[in-house]
């Protein structure tokens, strides 16, 4: 396998004029990647160096995180301008439709983007996602929001991001690779304090939880394919409900694993979404028979009441 050529770096305008920074990797079939909360366009860079050797691969920052542009207003910040960012990028690249992997908000993201303009979404893997959608934890995610804006003001980006790395969801990154771990702290200080605490209020606490979307989500045309890790207790029961909502859904839960897979395992990680583009491709990937949803084991009597 060939490695990855440099990346092409360009700007890109949205249609509220915000400039969004886009590296573009490879040639091939496009695959559009979606960062998290904590990240940028940098924390793909292992996945891009890998699946760059035959595929496009598309990674930007998203508005409000450096070299982006950081809109003063919290209006210049929402999930719909998120979902419109992405086919913003896509635009301007030439791109008719991509394979999206989204990480968190990332994840979100992509979700809506297929829900939304489903003519320009191939396939999604989404990754980790679901934070503060569950009915049972809604509450205390969106004090949290509130709460990590206001530390953020206080402390600076340097003090939540060394904090945040030793969350409950980040701590198996320091235990797989410490030094992956210090640059997601140390580009996590990087970051506009201003542009972490509008997207975290105005996008993280104000988009509706993915467990209120399930019509929605029940007709999702997209092969969706969702990751999350056993250890990350805020993403697990979302992965769950979108394995039996969204009907051409598979479901990878990654033992040991916290909130970043493609950070602790890229190898692992890379190879997961190498086979599933593969298979979208191939047009293998299966919508769940719905004689599958039975909860006994056997249901034997409907079994016979089909057979007849």
């Amino acid at each position: 396998m060939d490695a990855a050529e440099p990346a092409r770096t360009t700007g890109v305008e949205t249609p509220d004029g915000v400039r969004l920074h886009v590296t573009d990797t490879g040639e091939g079939s496009p695959v559009l990647f979606l960062h998290e909360y904590a990240g940028d366009h940098r924390s793909w860079a292992r996945q891009v160096a890998d699946l760059g050797s035959d595929h496009r691969c598309v990674a930007y920052a998203a508005r409000g995180y450096l070299p982006s542009d950081v809109p003063a207003e919290p209006s210049g910040y929402s999930w719909q301008c998120a979902v419109a960012d992405a086919v913003a990028v896509l635009d301007a690249l030439g791109i008719g439709s991509a394979h999206i992997v989204g990480l968190s908000m990332g994840g979100y993201t992509a979700l809506q983007l297929g829900l939304l303009h489903p003519d320009r979404v191939r396939s999604i893997t989404a990754v980790s996602v679901g934070s503060g959608s569950d009915p049972a934890t809604r509450p205390a995610y969106l004090a949290e929001t509130r709460e990590v804006a206001g530390r953020l003001r206080a402390r600076g980006a340097a003090f939540v991001g060394s904090r945040m790395a030793e969350g409950p969801s980040r701590i198996q990154l320091r235990a797989r690779d410490e030094r992956v771990w210090q640059e997601m702290i140390d580009q996590f200080a990087e970051h506009s304090v201003e542009g972490l605490v509008h997207t975290i209020l105005e996008v993280q606490g104000r988009r509706p939880a993915l467990h209120d979307l399930t019509d929605e989500l029940g007709a999702l045309p997209v092969p969706l394919l969702v990751v999350v890790g056993d250890e990350d207790e805020a993403c697990l029961s979302t992965g769950l409900l979108l394995k039996r909502t969204v009907p051409a859904c598979g479901l990878q839960v990654l033992p040991n694993t916290g909130h970043v897979p493609n950070l602790e395992d890229p190898g692992r990680f890379n190879d997961l979404v190498r086979r599933f583009v593969r298979c979208v491709q191939a047009g293998s990937w299966p919508e769940r028979d719905p004689r599958s949803r039975a909860v006994l084991q056997f249901d034997l009597d409907r079994t016979e009441s089909v057979a007849g």
